[in-house]
């Protein structure tokens, strides 16, 4: 694979490839690699968990970049129901014809 294709986002075979090859390369713990939809975390009372994605043009602009958008308004998306941030997700968005490298 070296090349992201649109099928990559299908949920099929092409997804799992580039999960299982790339992904857990880099993100790699025994939660992710049950690859659930949904995980039940046994933690001491409730965990909220909310994860965004956004998709704008450039990446770099005037006051940000989007990693800033993403994780701002993941922890305003906890704060309006009263959690508080203590961990970072990923949500990826990767153009169709990207290099994988």
């Amino acid at each position: 694979m070296k090349k992201i294709m649109l099928s990559h986002g299908g949920g099929g075979e092409e997804m799992n490839s580039l999960i299982n090859e790339t992904i857990f390369k880099i993100f790699d713990n025994e939660i992710l690699r049950q690859s659930n939809d949904s995980v039940i975390l046994n933690l001491n009372g409730k965990i909220a968990f909310s994860s965004d994605s956004f998709v704008v043009t450039p990446i770099f602009f005037n006051g940000g970049d989007i990693g800033k958008i993403a994780a701002c308004g993941t922890i305003n998306d906890l704060a309006m129901v009263g959690a508080s941030a203590k961990y970072l997700s990923c949500s990826l968005i990767i153009e169709e014809g990207l290099s994988v490298e």
